[in-house]
């Protein structure tokens, strides 16, 4: 839901348990406007200056940004998610300073979170990422896809990682978001990417509490009316997730995982806790 108040401002709903709450969203030009006076717009709370696993193929960096519209039981980012003002905050001047000091050295960069699409200053962000002349890649929940498509509009994404959280059926009750387009959102953001020839990233978090092997089988067959596409399970990583019992509940091993993977089909992979992938 979108409200425009006086001077251009927009009320957003963001979801958080069962509670809604509000924030605001500028339209560009206050944001343009903010620049020129120097005020930080992006939400950077985190840079890893190195990776060969989130963008595969590519040596990269991974920016992560504060604040998430779901809370699924299982993210591990949950200081991001839950309290993103907890983490050390990176300055848009020191993150492109990084990125003019590693030209020819990196590839790519990785815009991650939390949940990027949030950030009212993201498709500025990601134009300057490509000014700069790296290759980019967005990790997103699928949640505003028109975000997305603006994006590429503008100045290409060179890949996406979608996180296809659950069977549509049951979206909403797993990432604690009442939207009812959210599976279908999913499923627009991956023929978007394969209508656009983006590399797609399509992942699933698998812990055995909250999918059944019924679901993945259900996932499948939506994946099948999209052409199939690859399609990768995720091991649960244990770490300061977002539902605090859930680590002490049992779940599939990497072996468990690779036996559903096969019986699923061919373009079913598994991505183990280091990120290799074991199938």
């Amino acid at each position: 839901m979108h409200i425009v108040l006086k001077r251009g401002y927009v009320l957003s709903e963001r979801i958080s348990g069962s509670a809604v709450k509000f924030s605001y969203a500028e339209p560009e030009f206050f944001i343009k406007e903010k620049r020129e006076k120097g005020i930080v717009i992006m939400d950077l709370r985190g840079l890893y200056k190195f990776t060969l696993v989130d963008y595969p193929g590519h040596i990269a960096c991974i920016v992560f940004t504060g604040g998430c519209n779901f809370r699924c039981p299982y993210c591990h980012n949950a200081a991001l998610v839950l309290d993103p003002r907890s983490q050390p905050r990176v300055t848009e001047t020191e993150f492109f300073n990084f990125l003019k000091s590693r030209k020819g050295l990196l590839e790519g960069v990785v815009v991650s979170g939390g949940e990027p699409t949030i950030q009212p200053d993201l498709a500025d962000f990601c134009r300057r990422i490509r000014e700069e002349g790296y290759l980019l890649k967005l990790d997103t929940n699928s949640s505003n896809p028109e975000v997305v498509y603006k994006i590429h509009r503008d100045c290409g994404i060179n890949a996406l990682g979608v996180d296809f959280k659950a069977p549509s059926r049951r979206y909403s009750e797993l990432v604690g978001n009442p939207s009812p387009d959210l599976g279908r959102n999913v499923h627009e953001m991956i023929r978007f990417g394969q209508l656009e020839n983006i590399e797609l990233d399509i992942r699933t978090t698998v812990h055995k509490s909250l999918l059944s092997f019924s679901d993945l089988e259900e996932m499948h067959a939506e994946l099948a009316v999209l052409g199939s596409p690859v399609w990768t399970l995720q091991q649960f990583n244990p770490v300061e997730v977002i539902e605090e019992a859930l680590p002490g509940i049992a779940t599939y091993e990497d072996s468990d995982l690779i036996g559903m993977a096969r019986k699923l089909g061919p373009e079913v992979r598994v991505r183990g806790l280091t990120g290799r992938f074991l199938l």
